[in-house]
C-alpha cells in the first residue's frame, strides 16, 4: 500500500507539472500578443527628479542634525538632574551617617 500511494503522489504531481507548463504557455501566448506602450521622459524631468533628490538628500542631513543636537541638549539635562538628585542623596546619607 505505501508504494501505491507513492506512486499516486508522483501521477499526482507530475499531472500538476503538466497543467502548470501548459498555463505557463498559455500565458506567455497571450503576453506576447499584447503592445504595451513605451513612454520616453525628457531630460528635464530627469535633471528635476534629480535636483529634488540631493536637496531631498540635504533636508534629511539637516533634519538628521537639528534632532541630534536636540537629543544632546535633552541628554544634558537629564544628566545634570541625575546628578543633582544622587548628589543630594549623597550629601543626605553623610548627613545621617
Amino acid at each position: 500500500m505505501g508504494e501505491e500511494k507513492k506512486t499516486e503522489e508522483e501521477l499526482e504531481e507530475e499531472i500538476e507539472k503538466e497543467v502548470e507548463a501548459e498555463v505557463l504557455e498559455k500565458l506567455e501566448e497571450e503576453l506576447k500578443e499584447l503592445v504595451v506602450p513605451v513612454a520616453m521622459t525628457p531630460p528635464e524631468h530627469t535633471k528635476l527628479l534629480g535636483r529634488l533628490a540631493t536637496m531631498d538628500e540635504k533636508v534629511e542631513f539637516v533634519t538628521g542634525e537639528l534632532a541630534q543636537r536636540q537629543g544632546e541638549k535633552m541628554g544634558f539635562a537629564i544628566g545634570l538632574l541625575y546628578g543633582l538628585i544622587i548628589g543630594i542623596l549623597v550629601y543626605v546619607i553623610f548627613l545621617i551617617g
